[in-house]
């Protein structure tokens, strides 16, 4: 695929792992691909385990799996959110089923667990989290960068440099499988996604509900 035409994915929640995130998606960009942020909701703000605040280009409900040829998922803790919204599940089982590529890094094997794809799958992912995949059924392995069919895993932070040229390698030689009419679109009038910021965002406990014990962690930015 020529990587001006690819239509990638990177997926955002509250406690991610800011080089897992912005590293691929620069990576991306740079290589020409159409590389857009997508989260839970294109108006909160969403921040890293260090406060780095980022909003999304898209909401999840704005993206079909039609559209895309991968979908990155970074770690963090982030992962841990993902498998609460269950359209974010959804996307990446339907864009794996349809044979377009999932990169997943260290602690994002918890969404391939809970997106069902992990079973029967070579794979990698943070040593913390190798006995859910293992449970999950995937074939756990200690190495850098492991590809299983449209299945593409790595470890680690350090992993980043495998990680993303593997990914880049990867569309560069496999035709697209998704929608060719159908291509991730920014919504007129909104911001896209930026790095830049002044100051980091905090975080804000609240229940789901009233009277709940669930609860939630909201990103706020300083006013």
């Amino acid at each position: 695929m020529n990587l001006q035409d690819a239509q990638v994915v990177v997926l955002a929640e509250n406690l991610y792992h800011r080089r897992e995130l912005w590293t691929p998606l620069f990576r991306l960009r740079e290589a020409g691909a159409n590389a857009l942020v997508v989260a839970p909701s294109a108006d909160a703000v969403y921040a890293s385990k260090l406060g780095y605040p980022i909003k999304a280009d898209l909401a999840i409900t704005e993206v079909d799996a039609s559209q895309i040829d991968c979908v990155v998922i970074p770690g963090g803790f982030a992962p841990e959110n993902f498998r609460r919204t269950p359209q974010i599940q959804q996307l990446v089982k339907k864009v794996h089923e349809q044979g377009s590529l999932v990169a997943a890094i260290c602690h994002a094997g918890w969404t391939l667990a809970s997106a069902g794809i992990a079973r029967g799958k070579r794979m990698t992912c943070v040593g913390l989290i190798k006995d859910d995949i293992i449970n999950a059924g995937g074939n756990w392995v200690d190495e850098a960068v492991v590809i299983d069919g449209n299945l593409l895993t790595s470890r680690l932070p350090s992993d980043l440099p495998q990680f993303c040229a593997a990914i880049v390698k990867y569309l560069e030689e496999h035709p697209s499988k998704r929608d060719p009419k159908k291509n991730l679109e920014r919504v007129p009038g909104r911001a896209a996604s930026t790095a830049d910021y002044t100051q980091p965002a905090r975080f804000v406990t609240t229940p789901v509900g009233k009277a709940s014990a669930n609860y939630r962690q909201h990103a706020v930015l300083p006013k």
